[in-house]
Formats: structure tokens, sequence, C-alpha cells
């Protein structure tokens, strides 16, 4: 979601930025040698950040004042890995910031859920499922690309809910009987998003998916 209102206290405002920007730095300095190594990848990393971006700019406005849009975290997850993943994200929030979507004040704690959050979220899911579930190409797609990505779009939203309610930003009734609900109708178009995008990917650019592998889904299954 984007934070289109001030509601969060001053220190908090300032930490979050704060904490944001350092551990975004870190993260350049350690993937900078990333793309001289692939030859394109920083292109196709770049047109995902924007793609990703204009989806983000179609949300649904409610009544209360509060939006909502699809995310694409798993597809990002998936497609590049955690650091990458939490990068792209995290310039995607940036974005939003930039085209006016969101409050500048806001921005680290829009960071944070939106790119911390819901990549590590997907990440971990990731891991989940190949060190419990068969590595299968359809595991890979519907557990992993599917249902994992319909769930880390839940609880990112849930997150999100509960930071608004605690802050008193809007009343919990109002969160819980208006906002939230839309997060678990609108799962499925997230689990559909990340599932058919992920496999055009493998069937006709399987070098840009990071987590891909034919040895892995394919060969003797």
């Amino acid at each position: 979601m984007d934070f289109v209102e001030s509601f969060l206290p001053g220190n908090l405002i300032w930490v979050s930025n704060i904490v944001i920007v350092i551990a975004t730095c870190y993260l350049l300095y350690r993937l900078q040698w990333l793309f001289g190594l692939k030859k394109g990848y920083l292109n196709v990393w770049l047109m995902t950040v924007f793609l990703l971006g204009m989806i983000w700019m179609i949300r649904a406005s409610l009544p209360s004042g509060l939006n909502i849009h699809l995310f694409g975290s798993m597809l990002f997850t998936l497609m590049f890995g955690w650091r990458l993943g939490v990068l792209g994200m995290s310039l995607i929030s940036v974005l939003v910031c930039v085209w006016g979507n969101s409050l500048p004040e806001n921005l680290g704690l829009s960071v944070i859920i939106n790119g911390w959050f819901s990549v590590t979220f997907c990440y971990v899911c990731f891991l989940l499922v190949e060190s419990l579930l068969p590595k299968n190409f359809f595991v890979y797609i519907f557990i992993t690309s599917f249902l994992c990505s319909s769930i880390s779009f839940i609880a990112t939203g849930s997150i999100s809910v509960l930071i608004l309610g605690f802050f008193n930003a809007y009343f919990w009734s109002v969160l819980i009987e208006e906002y939230l609900p839309f997060y678990y109708l609108m799962s499925f178009a997230e689990g559909f998003l990340s599932c058919g995008l992920i496999t055009l990917l493998v069937v006709y650019r399987p070098q840009w998916v990071y987590s891909f592998r034919d040895k892995r889904y394919l060969i003797g299954k």
C-alpha cells in the first residue's frame, strides 16, 4: 500500500528513514559487482522495476481514503533473489513517492513494509517450499509462484493494517471491515500475476529467473 497521509510520530519517521538509507547503501555496496558480471542483467532488473511501478499505479481507492494495489513481490524475489528483490521493491517505493502517490516522510516505512518485509516473507516461503516439498516444476509454479504469492500479499496487508491501527491513523473497525478484506479478495490476482509471468519467463527467458534451474525442476522428473 501507499501511505498517503502523515500519521507517524516525528522520531519514528526520522529513525525509519535513516535505517532505510543505511541499509540500502549497504545493499548497493554488496551488489555493485553483480551487474557487471551478467550481461544485460541490469537492463532486465530496471525493466522489471519500471513495469511493476506501473502496476503499483493501477490502484483502487476506497471510500475511507485508503488505497490498495498489487505488489509483485514474489515475482521480483523469484527473478532476482532476496537482495536484488529488496533493492528493487525499495526503488519502486521511491518511484511511487516521486510520482506523488505517497508522502516523502513515510518513505522509510513504505520501504520497510513493501520492500524488506514483503520480499523477505516471499523468500522465506520459497525456502520452506524447497525444503519441505518435492522439487517439481508444478510445485514451483502453483505452490511457490501462486499460493505463496497470495499468502505474502495478505501478510503484507495485515502488517499495514496493524501499523495503521497501532498509530491510530484509522479506526480498527474501518481497517478490519473495510480495508483488510480487500487483501483477501485481491490475493488471487496477486498470485495469478506472479504465477502467469513466471510461467512465461521460465518458458521463453529462463535465464532471467534467478531461482529456476532446469536440473532442479525438469530433468529426470
